[in-house]
């Protein structure tokens, strides 16, 4: 019999995940220029943030302490947002502690939540802490510190001082700056002892303060994690709609991820992050289109576990971004460009966010109902599933290429009404014909 899975804080199972990187996501790239958005992403039903690594980072300009990605993006900008110097402190790249604070008590003040990232695994070369602590990083024979291939100091979680002192970060940052959570970076690279203790302690000062693990150790939703990421699902999604991959291999991995889950754990649903945008040379909205986008939004938000929209998505944005392009090293990327928000196509994409988000969050059916995969005639190039909740159902068809596709429904639908299509998608004779990137919903 399976393990149980967390049952995570209904904040986070009914509603999207919303990723920022500051650096990317205005041409001010200021904790201040979040702050000043938070509003308008309300407006589209984001209730969660989620902040990429904003602590105190490495920043020697000696090249030869560069990781080999912030080498490749050929920008030169010595401060890599995910090696940390100091814990305890905000980069001056986006402001100061207070700049946060404020921008947590104003989406509080909203109704929102604010997540940022744990990177414990690792550490800059030039931390005090680890000068000061040598035992708190891993060592050669001589006691030299071992250098990872990421040009970091990995740390030792063999150190109980390492431990109280992380430990009393994230104590730190729930109860004085009120973050709501935190998504642990390679957070599989850290024992699961130590995040199980983390979020007793955690949770004994915010009872629904949360953990989203970025990492493959699904059978840990069911010690510490309240949800976990899945990087087969964001592969094989941008392989289906940007490459030749039959639609079928959707289902295929879901159900090889699922064998590996326990009973009811969360998984992420997403296809941009800031690590894709990243290294991906071409970004998915412009690979598969604004109509191939906007489809796999629908369905990351209908099928089982979290969506996770990274921030430009929802703007139909396509520029191309680096997490080591900054307003001070740009190199050859750009941003976000916030003022295209009058644009057709990101009224559009707006539109249905904030549709997706308000079914989300008023659908027992999308948060605790079961999946079922349908078998149609054109596996190829349909996606179609289930979810059902007692006596509720939702049905989702969906022409995920580029041709037409006429499928043979039966009584698929039956007497169900669509709710949510970006087509007309004609029916005749039991014969349902979606044109290119065509979907379609029913309940």
């Amino acid at each position: 019999m399976k393990n149980q899975a967390i049952c995570p804080p209904e904040w986070l199972s009914k509603n999207a995940v919303y990723q920022i990187n500051p650096r990317t996501f205005s041409k001010e790239g200021t904790l201040n220029a979040i702050t000043k958005e938070l509003p308008f992403l309300k407006e589209l039903g984001f209730n969660i943030i989620y902040l990429c690594s904003i602590c105190k980072a490495d920043d020697s300009d000696d090249p030869t302490t560069f990781s080999p990605r912030q080498k490749a993006s050929e920008t030169g900008n010595p401060n890599n947002m995910y090696i940390i110097n100091d814990y305890f402190d905000i980069d001056k790249e986006y402001g100061r502690m207070d700049d946060l604070k404020n921008l947590v008590n104003r989406a509080h003040e909203l109704n929102m939540k604010v997540i940022f990232d744990l990177v414990y695994a690792h550490m800059a070369i030039s931390a005090e802490i680890a000068k000061r602590y040598p035992d708190f990083v891993k060592q050669n024979l001589d006691g030299t510190p071992i250098i990872s291939p990421w040009s970091s100091l990995t740390t030792d979680f063999k150190s109980e001082g390492l431990r109280e002192y992380l430990y009393s970060n994230i104590i730190y940052y729930v109860s004085v700056v009120d973050i709501d959570g935190f998504r642990l970076d390679v957070g599989d690279l850290i024992p699961i002892d130590f995040w199980k203790t983390a979020r007793e302690k955690m949770q004994s000062i915010k009872k629904d303060a949360t953990f989203i693990n970025e990492g493959h150790g699904y059978a840990n939703t069911a010690i510490a994690f309240d949800a976990c990421y899945c990087f087969p699902w964001h592969d094989v999604i941008r392989r289906i709609f940007c490459h030749e991959e039959p639609a079928s291999d959707l289902r295929k991995t879901y159900e090889n991820v699922l064998e590996k889950c326990p009973k009811g754990a969360k998984l992420l649903r997403e296809v941009d992050n800031h690590d894709t945008v990243t290294d991906w040379k071409i970004r998915t909205e412009t690979f598969a289109g604004h109509d191939g986008m906007e489809q796999i939004e629908v369905i990351n938000y209908l099928i089982d576990g979290i969506p996770m929209v990274y921030s430009g998505n929802e703007l139909a944005c396509e520029a191309d971004l680096n997490m080591f392009a900054n307003r001070f090293y740009p190199g050859k990327y750009e941003v976000t460009d916030r003022n295209n928000k009058y644009s057709e196509v990101s009224l559009r994409r707006q539109n249905i966010m904030n549709t997706l988000n308000k079914m989300k969050a008023e659908s027992d059916l999308l948060c605790y109902g079961e999946t079922a995969w349908i078998d149609t005639s054109c596996p190829e190039k349909i996606v179609s599933f289930k979810r059902s909740l007692g006596d509720e159902e939702m049905i989702f068809i969906g022409n995920v290429k580029e041709s037409e596709a006429d499928i043979e429904i039966g009584d698929i639908i039956g007497d169900k009404k669509c709710i949510l299509a970006n087509g007309e998608h004609k029916t005749e004779n039991g014969v349902l014909h979606l044109s290119a990137r065509e979907y379609a919903v029913f309940a």
